[in-house]
């Protein structure tokens, strides 16, 4: 009797294995990233080309900011501490230019520590920008009848410039924390600007490429890792061979003659 036929079990590695299921859901995360360092990449090349003005600055949009108080300050600008990369690296010269909305009248920008900034302004109502796009203001309330000193005599600003019409200041940044204050010179509540800051970023267009061509290299992995497993996922399995046929019997012997008696 021949062996009983068993039905072929399905081979290794066929269909959606664990690795292929990692593997595809690593490419999807990792196209999610590499679309993110594109759209940066895209972004600083776009700065570098569009938004640089005649001196080599990349400038903000020009923004106005009316306040009643003595003084408009930035929000605390943080660029890292004494072990980090130096922002002057990235950053290159920054620049501030303020011009008064009544051409007449003087305007006093400086760039100080926030430390001392703050120890300049306590006790001084003024407003601070949170939110330079939208020139969104936040009122810091002093105390009733105190008013500041004049700006230009007191030694904390890393950088200043007052006068009528436009003022301009440029300064090589440092690692701290940083505030840029815009009073009247004469320290008279009431100050009405119109502001614009920018910064050199030598590098810019190199950071540029650069996350474009890791963006690059990231999206073709990504890519390898989504189809590989999809393609090797999809192959069918070879049929299975169909059981043996039974063995045919052998031939009947064929019948002997008859015996005929002899005669006779």
């Amino acid at each position: 009797m021949p062996p009983p036929w068993t039905a072929p079990t399905r081979p290794a590695g066929v269909g959606w294995t664990a690795p292929r299921v990692v593997a595809l859901v690593l490419g999807v995360l990792l196209g999610l990233v590499s679309f993110g360092v594109l759209v940066a990449g895209a972004g600083a090349t776009w700065l570098d080309n569009t938004q640089r003005d005649p001196a080599g600055y990349v400038v903000s949009g020009v923004r106005t900011f009316v306040t009643s108080t003595y003084a408009l300050t930035s929000d605390r600008i943080d660029l890292g501490g004494a072990g980090t990369v130096a922002p002057s690296g990235i950053l290159g010269t920054v620049r501030v230019r303020v011009t008064a909305t009544d051409p007449a009248r003087p305007v006093f920008v400086g760039i100080a520590t926030h430390a001392a900034a703050a120890r300049y302004l306590a006790g001084i109502s003024h407003d601070t920008v949170t939110d330079w796009a939208s020139g969104i203001t936040t009122l810091q309330p002093g105390a009733p009848g105190l008013s500041p000193t004049l700006p230009g005599s007191v030694p904390i600003w890393a950088a200043q410039a007052s006068g009528t019409g436009t003022q301009t200041v440029t300064w090589t940044p440092t690692a701290g924390n940083w505030t840029v204050v815009v009073m009247n010179p004469d320290a008279s509540p009431g100050v009405a600007v119109t502001a614009d800051a920018g910064a050199t970023i030598p590098d810019l267009g190199w950071i540029g490429i650069g996350l474009l061509v890791g963006g690059g290299v990231l999206f073709v992995l990504a890519i390898a890792l989504v189809v590989v497993p999809t393609v090797r996922a999809s192959r069918r399995p070879a049929p299975p061979m169909a059981p043996p046929a039974a063995p045919m019997a052998p031939p009947a012997a064929p019948m002997p003659p008859p015996v005929v008696p002899p005669t006779g």
